[in-house]
């Protein structure tokens, strides 16, 4: 089985999260609601339904349609920005226009990243390197993304481990575990599942830190954790109780 990690690097000032290992199904899965309405800044043509004339952005209409752009694993590096209406798109000026086209070329806002016009609730921005940075105007809004992704990573790991057993069913993470993980995600955070062992009936998901936190992007370039990032504890998920629990390392 391939590298299975998921890496969180959050910042809740901004409200944004730089991740890797969450996919467009988690994305999609762990929203509460999908944008009805997006600007495309990529500007992928072909899986527009849009256009508005004085922006001169591609979009797409339709919580159904952004569902299927999103899950699309045929397009080129998504990136969007959702919106309230046609007037506020039509009442952007010649400055807010240049702000998105950096947002979707360097990656960050020049200012704040949720518009007084557009309204926006989010930022969707896959990056070269393969990661995703993401925004949220309620930051709450990542943690069932991050739980959808990581009960994925548990169920595919465990159905690998024991293919002629039937799928494991995986309960809800109780929220203040989330929390604790989001928090220690400020510097980064390796949820590590290809190191995932299991003792007596509980998985024990290793919980890694980047040795200097600076190196996180070379890190996921180079898919060597194990070498530049130290364990600092475990997400445990009992089979038999169904019950999540959380450690860290004392010195941690």
């Amino acid at each position: 089985m391939p590298a299975s990690y998921v890496f969180i690097n959050t910042n809740p000032l901004t409200n944004m999260v730089l991740s890797a290992g969450i996919s467009a199904a988690d994305y999609v899965n762990g929203l509460e609601q999908l944008p009805e309405d997006i600007i495309l800044l990529q500007n992928n043509v072909e899986a527009a339904n849009g256009y508005n004339s004085h922006s001169r952005f591609s979009m797409i209409r339709g919580t159904n349609e952004v569902r299927r752009y999103l899950l699309n694993r045929n397009l080129a590096t998504k990136k969007f920005i959702d919106y309230r209406n046609d007037d506020s798109l039509n009442s952007l000026m010649a400055n807010e226009i240049a702000d998105l086209l950096y947002l979707a070329h360097m990656g960050n806002p020049i200012g704040r990243p949720f518009s007084s016009k557009l309204l926006n609730q989010y930022i969707y921005l896959e990056q070269d390197d393969g990661t995703l940075r993401t925004f949220y105007r309620r930051f709450s809004s990542f943690n069932h993304i991050l739980e959808i992704s990581i009960k994925r990573n548990l169920r595919e790991n465990h159905n690998y481990r024991r293919v002629f057993l039937r799928p494991l069913a995986i309960t809800d993470i109780d929220r203040p575990i989330l929390i604790d993980l989001i928090t220690r995600g400020n510097d980064g955070l390796f949820i590590l599942f290809d190191s995932l062992v299991e003792r007596h009936k509980v998985y024990q998901i290793p919980l890694l830190v980047p040795k200097k936190p600076e190196q996180a992007s070379i890190i996921l370039k180079t898919n060597s954790v194990t070498e530049n990032a130290e364990i600092v504890g475990y997400l445990m998920y009992n089979i038999q109780t169904s019950k999540w629990d959380l450690k860290w390392n004392d010195s941690h």
